[in-house]
C-alpha cells in the first residue's frame, strides 16, 4: 500500500499548483488572508482542486520519509521503555543534594548578618573612643588656648611665637570639635566661640601693625603674619581685615563728587590718587603674595583693594557713567581703561588677569558705563553730518573749493571719507563696541554708493539741473572720485578697520580669524557695487561726449550735394568745418580731463564715442555716395536720350565735361578730403584705423568712390 501511494506521489509532482506552498510554512499563517489573496487567482473550484492535490503530496512524501527511515521509527518506541523509573531513580538523590545546599546557604547568611552586626557594633565603639579622646583634647586645647590668651597674648603688642602657638592650638581645637560637638554644651560653644574671635583680634592688630613697619628689608613679621592666617584657613579674612582697616579709610577721603570737582586733573586725578596706596600700603604685601612664592593664597589687589574701591566709584561717583557729552564721556572711559590695565598689570600672572576680569564687581563696573548709548550719541553726529552734504541730491557748491588730501573733488565724497575717518579716530572709537562702529563704517559707504546711484539717474535725464556744473566735468568729478574711493576702500579702510580689531581677541585666533573673513567679505561686496558704478559712469558719460558732439553735426555731409551742384565752386582741397565741430569736445575731453580720469579711461572713453561717431559717419557717407551715383546715373540716362537730337552739339558738350571736374565728382573729392581730416584728427587723438570701428571701411569707400570715377 505504502508503495501504491508513493507511485502516486510521483504521478503528481510535475503538476503546478495554482498557489504558492511556502505561504504554509510561515510562522503567522492564515488560512483568510491566504483564501483572500488567492480568491482572484482561479476559480475557487480549481482552488480546492489544487488544495487536494498538495494534500496528496504530502501524505506520500510522508509515506516516503516512514519508508527511509522505518528501523528508526520502529526502535524509538523500544527505546522508552523502562525511561520513567529510571528519571524516578535519579530525583530522589537530587532533591536532598538540593535541600543539603540551601540549608548551607541559610547557615552563611546568618554567619554574614551575625559579622556585619557586630562590626557596625565596632564602628560605633570606635566612634565613641574618638569622639571621647576628641572631647579631652578640646577641653585640654581649650585650656592651653585661654592660658595663652590670658597670659602672654594679654599685651598690646603680642608676639608673633605666641600667636603662632595659638594658632596652631584653635586649628587643633577647632579640629577635634567636628567629632565632639553634639556632647558639648551651648557654654562651652560660646566660650569657644569667644576664644576663637579673640585670637582673631590679636592677629588683627597684630597684622596692622606689621603692614605698616614692613619694609623690603625687613618684611619676616609681616610674612609669618600671613603664614598664620594660612595655618587658620583665613586668607579671606585676612583681606576682609586690610580692606577695613587700611583700604576703606584711605578711600573714603579720595572717592566722592565733591573731590572730583576740586580735583584739577578731574578723575585721571582721583584714579592716580587710588593708585598711590598700592605704593604707600601694599608694596610689600604684593612683594610677598604676588611676586614670589613665599606666600600663596591671598588675593589683596582684587579683594581687598579693587573691591572697596569699585564699590565707592559706583556709590559715591556716580556721574563719570553719565554718557550725555560724548567727548566727555570718550575722556572719562579711556582714563578709567587705563586704571583698569595698571591695576592688571598689579597681577602677577595670566590667572589672576582673568579672575580679576571675571569678578562680579569688575562685570558690574562695566555694566555701568553706558556704552551703547554713547555710540547712538557718537552715530548722529558722525550721521547728521554727512548727511547733510547728501541733500539735496544735486547743489551748486558740490564741487569742493579745492581738492582735498584724500585727492576727491565732490563734497559727499570728502564728507564719506572724514566720517569714516572720525568713526576709528582717537577720541570716538573704542574697541568695546567694535561691531557697532564698523557697521556705521559699511552703512556710510553704502550710503554713498546709494547717493551715486541717484546722481546716476538725475544725469540720464535730458535736463541738466545744475546751470553752475557743466555736464561733463561733473561726471569727470565722479568717476575719478568713484575711482579713488575704490583704491581707498581697497587699501586704507581695509587696514584701518584690522588696525582697530579688539585686542582682548589676540588669544581667539579661530574668532580673529572669522572676524577678519567678514570684514573682507564686506569690503569685497561694496568694491563690486563700486566697480558697476564706475562702468555705469563711464557709460553716462560717453552718452553725453556723443551728445555734445551732435548728432546733427553729422547729417551736415547731407548739405554737401547742394553746396557743389551748379554753384560752380573750386576744387576742394580742405576739409568741411562739421569735421572740427564734431571731433572738438572730444579735443577739449582728452586735453582736459587726463590728468583726472588717467590716460586708460580717456582712451576708453573716446574709443566708445568714436565708434558710435564714426558708424554714424559712414552711414551718412554711404547714403551721399549712394545718392551722388544715383544722380549721375539718371544725367546720363538723359543724355543718351537727347543725343539722337543735335548730335554734334551733344558730343561736344560731353567732350567738354569730361575735361572738366563734375559736381558730382567734387562732391565725392570733399568727402575724400573730409574722411582723411577725420582720420587725422583721430590719430592726434592716439588711435589708429584699426582702432575705430567702421574707420577702416570709411577710407576704402571714399577712396573706392574716386577710383571708380
Amino acid at each position: 500500500m505504502l508503495e501504491s501511494q508513493s507511485k502516486h506521489s510521483t504521478e503528481y509532482s510535475g503538476e503546478s499548483l495554482c498557489f504558492d506552498k511556502n505561504e504554509f510554512l510561515k510562522a503567522n499563517f492564515s488560512v483568510d488572508e491566504f483564501l483572500h489573496k488567492n480568491r482572484n487567482v482561479s476559480s475557487l473550484e480549481l482552488l480546492r482542486d489544487n488544495l487536494g492535490l498538495y494534500l496528496k503530496r504530502l501524505r506520500a512524501s510522508m509515506i516516503d520519509l516512514i519508508n527511509e527511515d522505518y528501523a528508526d521509527f520502529v526502535s524509538l518506541s523500544a527505546n522508552l521503555v523502562g525511561l520513567d523509573q529510571s528519571i524516578a531513580g535519579i530525583k530522589t538523590p537530587l532533591d536532598q543534594f538540593r535541600n543539603e545546599i540551601l540549608s548551607i546557604h541559610t547557615l552563611i547568611e546568618t554567619n554574614i548578618a551575625d559579622i556585619q552586626q557586630r562590626l557596625a557594633t565596632k564602628r560605633q565603639l570606635r566612634a565613641l573612643k574618638r569622639n571621647l579622646q576628641s572631647l579631652k583634647k578640646v577641653h585640654e586645647t581649650t585650656s592651653k588656648l585661654e592660658n595663652l590668651l590670658t597670659n602672654q597674648l594679654s599685651s598690646s603688642t603680642p608676639k608673633l611665637v605666641d600667636l603662632e602657638r595659638a594658632a596652631l592650638e584653635l586649628v587643633q581645637l577647632k579640629f577635634n570639635q567636628k567629632f565632639c560637638s553634639e556632647y558639648l554644651d551651648e557654654q562651652q560653644k560660646t566660650s569657644i566661640e569667644k576664644l576663637e574671635a579673640s585670637l582673631h583680634e590679636k592677629l588683627r592688630s597684630l597684622f596692622g601693625e606689621t603692614v605698616r613697619t614692613a619694609n623690603s628689608t625687613c618684611s619676616e613679621p609681616l610674612e609669618r603674619c600671613l603664614r598664620i592666617y594660612i595655618t587658620l584657613d583665613a586668607t579671606v579674612l585676612a583681606e576682609k581685615v586690610f580692606r577695613e582697616d587700611f583700604v576703606a579709610p584711605y578711600m573714603s577721603d579720595i572717592v566722592s563728587e565733591h573731590i572730583l570737582q576740586k580735583t584739577p586733573q578731574g578723575l585721571a586725578g582721583i584714579y592716580s590718587k587710588i593708585l598711590n596706596f598700592i605704593s604707600l600700603h601694599m608694596t610689600d604685601l604684593l612683594r610677598l603674595t604676588q611676586y614670589t612664592d613665599k606666600v600663596r593664597g591671598f588675593n589683596f589687589v582684587v579683594e581687598s583693594f579693587w573691591a572697596d574701591v569699585e564699590m565707592r566709584l559706583e556709590t559715591h561717583m556716580c556721574s563719570i557713567f553719565a554718557p550725555g557729552n560724548s567727548e566727555v564721556f570718550f575722556a572719562k572711559y579711556k582714563c578709567t581703561r587705563d586704571f583698569l590695565n595698571k591695576i592688571e598689570e598689579l597681577l602677577a600672572n595670566s590667572e589672576n588677569i582673568i579672575g580679576f576680569r571675571q569678578h562680579k564687581q569688575t562685570k558690574s563696573f562695566h555694566s555701568r558705563w553706558n556704552l551703547p548709548v554713547y555710540f547712538q550719541i557718537c552715530f548722529q553726529e558722525i550721521a547728521s553730518d554727512f548727511e547733510s552734504t547728501l541733500e539735496p541730491v544735486l547743489s551748486a557748491d558740490i564741487l569742493n573749493a579745492k581738492v582735498d588730501e584724500n585727492h576727491f573733488q565732490l563734497r559727499p565724497f570728502s564728507s564719506a571719507i572724514r566720517a569714516i575717518t572720525r568713526c576709528w579716530s582717537n577720541g570716538v572709537y573704542l574697541p568695546e563696541v567694535f561691531p557697532k562702529f564698523f557697521k556705521l563704517h559699511i552703512q556710510i559707504l553704502l550710503r554713498l554708493s546709494h547717493w551715486i546711484a541717484d546722481v546716476l539717474q538725475i544725469t540720464i535725464q535730458p535736463n541738466w539741473p545744475l546751470v553752475e556744473v557743466k555736464k561733463i566735468a561733473f561726471l569727470v568729478a565722479l568717476y575719478a572720485d568713484t575711482q579713488s574711493l575704490f583704491l581707498h576702500i581697497n587699501g586704507q579702510q581695509v587696514q584701518l578697520v584690522l588696525k582697530n580689531l579688539p585686542t582682548q581677541l589676540q588669544d581667539q585666533q579661530q574668532e580673529l580669524n572669522l572676524l577678519k573673513e567678514t570684514v573682507e567679505k564686506s569690503f569685497n561686496d561694496i568694491k563690486e557695487t563700486i566697480t558697476k558704478h564706475l562702468f555705469t559712469i563711464e557709460h553716462v558719460l560717453v552718452d553725453t561726449l556723443i551728445n555734445e558732439c551732435g548728432a546733427e553735426n553729422v547729417r551736415q555731409v547731407n548739405d554737401l550735394p547742394r553746396l557743389y551742384r551748379k554753384t560752380n565752386r573750386d576744387i576742394p582741397t580742405r576739409c568741411s568745418n562739421y569735421v572740427d565741430q564734431i571731433l572738438k569736445p572730444l579735443k577739449i575731453f582728452n586735453e582736459d580731463q587726463l590728468s583726472n580720469l588717467g590716460e586708460k579711461v580717456v582712451k576708453s572713453v573716446l574709443q566708445r564715442v568714436l565708434n558710435k561717431l564714426t558708424k554714424d559717419y559712414t552711414d551718412v557717407v554711404n547714403d551721399v555716395l549712394t545718392s551722388v551715383q544715383k544722380t549721375e546715373e539718371s544725367l546720363r540716362r538723359l543724355k543718351n536720350l537727347k543725343s539722337g537730337v543735335g548730335g554734334s552739339a551733344i558730343a561736344s558738350a560731353i567732350s567738354l565735361s569730361n575735361s572738366i571736374m563734375s559736381d558730382d565728382d567734387k562732391i565725392r573729392l570733399q568727402l575724400r578730403v573730409d574722411v582723411l581730416g577725420w582720420t587725422g584728427e583721430i590719430s592726434k587723438l592716439g588711435f589708429t584705423t584699426t582702432d575705430i570701428e567702421k574707420l577702416v571701411e570709411l577710407n576704402d569707400m571714399v577712396q573706392e568712390s574716386i577710383k571708380l570715377k
